[in-house]
């Protein structure tokens, strides 16, 4: 699964981007985003994140929702710095015990490694919006074995439809 971090208050003055905090708004989307996870059955086992600040408190909201521990949780500043190849990587390095991977970053790099992974250097096959989250399935047995343009992209959810849906 990729997402991308809850949606962000812009910088003031000196403000680095990669400091910026979460609006308040984000912060109720990456709880919901994390609670709809926990309902749909879709928990992930292992989470990796960018080490930007946005992309932190999107993950401590959402796996507070979900019922997820931190010791799940690694932390890449490539997903930060890097390109969709560091995404790759990440993906391709992970644990073979576990079954469903999260991966919480950046556009547009999120959306060029939903790309890279289901069209090789194809175009986009998806836009995803603040808090979005994206689930792309693979029939490897070993997470080394996914290679670009082999994945198939399933589902997406976005924060918008679960406001409407909260209502």
């Amino acid at each position: 699964m990729l997402m991308r971090h809850a949606k962000s208050l812009h910088g003031a003055g000196k403000q680095k981007d990669f400091d910026r905090p979460l609006a308040k708004e984000g912060g109720v989307d990456a709880s919901r985003m994390g609670l709809f996870i926990k309902q749909a059955g879709v928990r992930p086992g292992y989470i990796i994140g960018s080490t930007a600040k946005r992309a932190q408190e999107t993950i401590e909201l959402l796996t507070k929702a979900a019922d997820l521990t931190s010791d799940i949780i690694s932390w890449n500043k490539d997903l930060y710095y890097g390109g969709a190849r560091d995404y790759l990587s990440v993906v391709q390095k992970a644990s073979e015990n576990i079954d469903r991977i999260m991966i919480v970053g950046h556009n547009p790099l999120l959306e060029e490694t939903a790309s890279l992974l289901c069209n090789g250097e194809g175009e986009y096959v998806a836009r995803i919006s603040s808090g979005g989250l994206v689930s792309i399935e693979h029939p490897a047995i070993e997470w080394k074995q996914i290679k670009p343009g082999t994945a198939r992209f399933r589902w997406m959810m976005i924060p918008e439809l679960l406001r409407k849906l909260d209502k």
